[in-house]
């Protein structure tokens, strides 16, 4: 099958295309035909060795959406041809394969480059909003970093929940931001965010790119309030506060937060913004990791279908 990747690191154009057998997979997995794939930061990170050194051939991924192709034994729920989306392994490839746990078939009205796209950042939006920050209807929610792809969907899912959701980012995001249904935007580079919204929020879903600004979100937090961060620093602040770094856990499943989203996006309550719909070729792959390099504005996907 035809696959992408690399064998040592470097900038994107490292990346080859290769002649690899079709995983096999095993009795609670599946094999699914690879549609579309959602490229991530963390994929740029691990290619240009900001983590550890790459010294074999590697075909990276792990957001994608397909086909099912085949199914391993135990696995019950699903059917050859089924429309699927998974957190899954080598999605840069004709074929990938997943856990049947981390698999959730795709609604009616959803396309495969839609579904590719929420799955690193919904899991961990879900995250965000239904466990670390235990957001409940009426309260007061604020999203930093709230055009992104994960704050975008936290905003969207804490306005499902019934919260009263406020955005900050810079203030040429306003209007997208705007149009998922927040009422009212801060955009930091005119406003100081912690002067505004002092002492405000019930939640604060700091969702910055590392968790920038952490301090300020004590500030905007209430007494006995929740900070949840995609950061892991603790803002310096004498005030009661539960502050949440958004990091793995079993008590959320993957399929849990995947069927959530799907299942809103079905009903045109949830929506993600893709920015890029680059074709499945080492051309495709390559643009893709370039503008993952630089700022972009929405989701990055490699997709057989026509844009």
């Amino acid at each position: 099958m035809k696959a992408f990747g690399y064998d040592h690191n470097g900038a994107a154009d490292v990346f080859e295309e290769y002649d690899v057998p079709t995983p096999e997979i095993s009795d609670d997995q599946i094999l699914i035909k690879t549609e579309a794939f959602n490229l991530n930061n963390f994929e740029k990170s691990m290619r240009a060795g900001e983590y550890r050194t790459t010294t074999k051939q590697t075909v990276p991924g792990r957001d994608v959406a397909g086909t099912v192709a085949k199914l391993g034994a135990n696995v019950g729920d699903f059917k050859i041809g089924d429309r699927v989306v998974a957190h899954g392994h080598g999605s840069y490839a004709e074929y990938a394969y997943a856990a049947a746990a981390r698999t959730v078939k795709i609604p009616d009205g959803v396309s495969f480059a839609e579904a590719a796209g929420i799955v690193t950042p919904g899991i961990t939006a879900y995250k965000a909003v239904y466990y670390f920050g235990e957001v409940k209807s009426g309260q007061t929610v604020v999203v930093k970093g709230a055009s992104g792809g994960v704050g975008s969907l936290a905003a969207q899912l804490a306005l499902n929940l019934g919260a009263h959701v406020i955005g900050i980012g810079a203030s040429r995001n306003e209007t997208y931001v705007k149009s998922l249904g927040v009422k009212e935007y801060i955009p930091y580079n005119k406003q100081d965010p912690a002067l505004v919204l002092a002492n405000q929020a019930d939640v604060v879903i700091n969702s910055a790119l590392n968790g920038a600004g952490s301090d300020s979100d004590a500030r905007i937090v209430k007494d006995n309030g929740i900070i949840t961060s995609v950061g892991g620093d603790e803002p310096l602040s004498n005030k009661p506060f539960k502050f949440k770094p958004i990091a793995p856990t079993k008590a959320v499943s993957d399929a849990e937060a995947l069927s959530t989203i799907l299942k809103l996006m079905a009903e045109k309550k949830v929506t993600i913004k893709i920015g890029y719909q680059l074709p499945f070729t080492i051309d495709g792959v390559i643009q893709g990791h370039q503008l993952l390099g630089k700022p972009h504005d929405g989701r990055i996907i490699v997709t057989k279908e026509t844009a």
